[in-house]
């Protein structure tokens, strides 16, 4: 008995407590003009303490709808950006990022403003397979970060976020190339790795391009350049698997 009269004091307690914050704080879709801004930026603030980004955003951008152009609006769109990122809302934090760079753009907040809109473009790169949008606007919006704010703390992660970027768009097209393989299209898929080879300086994904074009070279017949290309992995990825898998797919077809 004790212990069920203990439990039935902790629900009552803990009921009255939702019932305070549920009375206390204001939904983001009931602030309206009559509310101040700095009052529903506090609101922001306290469900962004709290972990609840996404409504955080929401507080923060009633200060754009009710509030355009003072000084609160400044600040909570540039709240709204950071807290939809941490939501993973990525769409809504690009959309009151465009939003606030249209509107302030010699804001001192700017930098970290499109700081954010870039990572959101390149957080949604995960897997090889996936559309090379995220990764393309994560290369321009890092380049033109760059651009703007060369001296910026977050310039090494910005070229990290580049350098990624860059590497999953190579993967892409060495899948390319390796998809007209097993079509048994050898011609367009060395069109499409000698391409990668020519515009490509620096990446993981080199020894496997020269790989296949060797693949490539033996289907179409192209033995001599099989051979060279051969070479050219021995002189350059000399601890590459890539290499000896190489040098056995020659030796099987009967060259040395």
């Amino acid at each position: 008995m004790l212990f069920l009269y203990g439990l039935f004091k902790i629900l009552i307690t803990y009921g009255l407590l939702l019932l305070l914050v549920s009375c206390s704080d204001k939904l983001p879709s009931e602030i309206n003009e009559n509310n101040k801004p700095k009052e529903i930026i506090k609101l922001g603030d306290e469900a962004y303490e709290k972990g609840y980004f996404e409504r955080a955003g929401d507080y923060y951008l009633e200060v754009n709808k009710y509030f355009p152009y003072s000084v609160e609006d400044e600040l909570g769109l540039s709240k709204a950006v950071d807290a939809y990122y941490r939501a993973g809302k990525f769409e809504d934090s690009h959309l009151a990022a465009s939003k606030f760079l249209s509107l302030y753009p010699e804001s001192n907040k700017a930098q970290k403003v499109l700081y954010f809109r870039s990572k959101g473009f390149c957080d949604q790169i995960d897997i090889v397979e996936r559309d090379q949008a995220s990764a393309r606007d994560c290369i321009a919006s890092f380049l033109a970060f760059k651009s703007l704010y060369p001296k910026s703390e977050f310039m090494k992660e910005a070229e990290r976020n580049i350098s990624r970027a860059r590497e999953f768009l190579i993967g892409q097209q060495l899948n390319v190339g390796k998809y007209y393989l097993k079509r048994n299209n050898p011609t367009a898929a060395m069109r499409r790795l000698k391409k990668i080879k020519k515009t490509t300086k620096v990446s993981n994904f080199l020894p496997e391009v020269s790989y296949r074009l060797i693949e490539s070279f033996l289907l179409i017949g192209l033995f001599t350049e099989a051979l060279a290309e051969s070479k050219y992995m021995k002189k350059n990825y000399p601890n590459s698997s890539w290499t000896g898998e190489a040098t056995h797919l020659i030796k099987k077809s009967g060259f040395k």
